[in-house]
């Protein structure tokens, strides 16, 4: 169960309460004025909770590029399966692109 703290109470006792998280496997809860205002958790809970966010935004991404697919198909019906590819390739060159250029991705020699 969780150990629920005070602001004060975490700033004057941080150490010992990391303690308490690293050994009870458990949070606390840092209040504010009574209220819920942060959680001090072990940094392998923190891991599971990041990937579980990269796997909520990769499921996301997902199913936007296949609701725009289906967009693109329909309103692009006229097109050969040819120049469809070359669309296709050229979109994605470009997207690639741009992340490089905004420092979101990169390539290694």
């Amino acid at each position: 169960m969780p150990k629920v703290v005070s602001t004060k109470e975490a700033k004057d006792k941080l150490s010992a309460l990391i303690g308490w998280v690293r050994e009870h496997e458990d949070e606390v809860i840092v209040e504010r004025r009574g209220e819920p205002a942060a959680v001090i958790i072990s940094f392998a809970e923190y891991g599971r909770l990041e990937a579980a966010r990269e796997r909520q935004r990769r499921a996301e991404v997902l199913e936007r590029m296949s609701r725009l697919r289906t967009e693109v198909r329909a309103r692009n019906r006229d097109l050969s399966q040819e120049q469809a590819d070359e669309l296709a390739e050229r979109f994605s060159r470009e997207l690639v692109e741009d992340l490089v250029r905004e420092g979101k991705v990169g390539f290694r020699a």
